[in-house]
């Protein structure tokens, strides 16, 4: 089983730090709250803001380190695992049926018998060999790559 890792944009990344960073900010904040003796825990609405701070906050402490840990494709022999932090994704290599790679966008993308698709986001040097991995497991899927024509240039001369 082949592992790629799943390419994050930098702002993607940054967005997770941030909100790594809120987690741990909305914990410490509320454990502050809740020792401070004039707030601490006076009424039933501020018990209840306590807890769901606290949950929100322990929710993104675990979802955001998650996507920055584990977001990664695994092609097996029967397969495709898309892993994006705690969820989960399989794609049968059956249900594949062609893949395509567009080089003026520079976008690898999966169809599916169904009319589906999806776009493989890991680096652009892993392209060849992560379609070789595919193509190698089910020999029924075709391969396919598009190259920029000359009539697609912006010349507008007559």
């Amino acid at each position: 089983m082949k592992s790629y890792t799943f390419k994050l944009s930098k702002l993607a990344f940054a967005g997770c730090i941030v909100g790594i960073l809120l987690g741990i900010g909305g914990i410490a904040f509320t454990i502050y709250r809740m020792l401070a003796p004039s707030l601490g825990f006076s009424s039933p609405q501020l018990i209840i803001q306590h807890i769901v701070i606290i949950i929100a906050s322990l929710l993104a402490l675990v979802i955001f380190p998650a996507i920055l840990i584990h977001s990664v494709y695994k092609v097996t022999d029967k397969e495709i695992i898309l892993w994006f932090g705690i969820i989960k994704s399989t794609f049968l290599l059956k249900d594949i049926e062609s893949v395509h790679l567009f080089t003026k966008t520079n976008k690898l993308v999966v169809y599916f018998k169904d009319d589906r698709y999806t776009v493989i986001v890991v680096k652009p040097e892993w392209y060849n060999e992560f379609v070789k991995d595919i193509c190698n497991a089910n020999k029924d899927i075709r391969y396919d790559d598009s190259t920029p024509d000359s009539d697609d240039s912006d010349d507008f001369s007559a």
